[in-house]
C-alpha cells in the first residue's frame, strides 16, 4: 500500500530545492517526542506541504473545510493526513480530534491566524491553540515561515530562498480566564520574532521587539 503522506512529503522536498533555495533554522527547538502544537504564520497555500517536507516529525494539520471540499485541492490536505475545521464556528469535532492526535503524542499544525496573509504580514491570533494547549497539557511550538510565493513567482533561475524558521517550546499563562487575549498576544509576538520586520504588522512588531523569539 502506498504511503501518500511520505511520497507528498519527498516530492515536496524535491520539488522545494528544485525551483530554489530552502533555509531551515531552530530544528532542535522541536520535541523528539510527545505532543506538540505547531503554531506557524500563514502566507501561502504550500505553507503545509513545505513545513511537513521540512520538518521531522509527521504533522497532522488543522484545515479549513473549504480547502477539504475544493475540487483538487482537497487531495493534497487528504494526502498529508491533514483534518478539516469549519471556521467561523465552534467545531468540536476538529477539537476533538486535535485532543485525540495530541494525547497520542503527534504534532498537530494549526495556523493561529485562522486565515492565510493578503498582505504578506503576520495578523492578530485566533484562540484555537492557546486553548488546546490549555487543554491537553502540551507545549506550543512557534514557526516562521516565508518565501514561498517568491520562489514559485521566480523558480529556478533566480534561486529566492524558502525560510523556515521553528522557535523555542513554551506553555501559555493563563491564571484566569481573563488572561486568554493576553496568551493569544503572547503567542503572535513569538511568531511575529521568527520573522523579518517587515513580515510583520505593527502592533506585532512592537510587541515582539528585536528578531529574538521572546523567553
Amino acid at each position: 500500500m502506498i504511503n501518500f503522506y511520505s511520497f507528498a512529503k519527498h516530492g515536496t522536498w524535491i520539488l522545494a530545492h528544485a525551483l530554489g533555495r530552502v533555509e531551515v533554522e531552530g530544528l532542535e527547538n522541536l520535541p523528539s517526542k510527545g505532543g506538540v502544537i505547531l503554531a506557524p504564520n500563514h502566507l501561502h497555500l504550500a505553507d503545509p506541504p513545505v513545513l511537513s517536507a521540512f520538518l521531522p516529525r509527521k504533522i497532522y494539520f488543522m484545515v479549513k473545510q473549504e480547502a477539504w471540499d475544493t475540487p483538487f485541492v482537497g487531495l493534497i490536505p487528504r494526502w498529508f493526513e491533514a483534518f478539516p475545521v469549519r471556521r467561523g464556528e465552534v467545531d468540536l469535532n476538529a477539537y476533538r480530534q486535535a485532543l485525540r492526535l495530541l494525547a497520542d503524542g503527534q504534532v498537530v499544525g494549526i495556523f493561529p491566524e485562522g486565515h492565510r496573509s493578503v498582505d504578506g504580514r503576520l495578523h492578530a491570533g485566533q484562540p484555537g491553540a492557546v486553548v488546546l494547549a490549555q487543554r491537553s497539557g502540551v507545549p506550543i511550538v512557534p514557526v516562521g515561515i516565508w518565501g514561498i510565493k517568491e520562489v514559485l513567482t521566480h523558480p529556478i533561475v533566480l534561486r529566492q530562498t524558502i525560510h523556515l524558521r521553528v522557535g523555542q517550546p513554551f506553555h501559555p499563562t493563563l491564571a484566569r480566564r481573563g488572561q486568554l487575549q493576553a496568551a493569544i498576544d503572547d503567542l503572535m509576538a513569538r511568531i511575529a520574532a521568527l520573522l523579518p520586520p517587515e513580515r510583520r504588522s505593527a502592533p506585532l512588531l512592537d510587541r515582539s521587539g528585536s528578531s529574538s523569539p521572546p523567553a
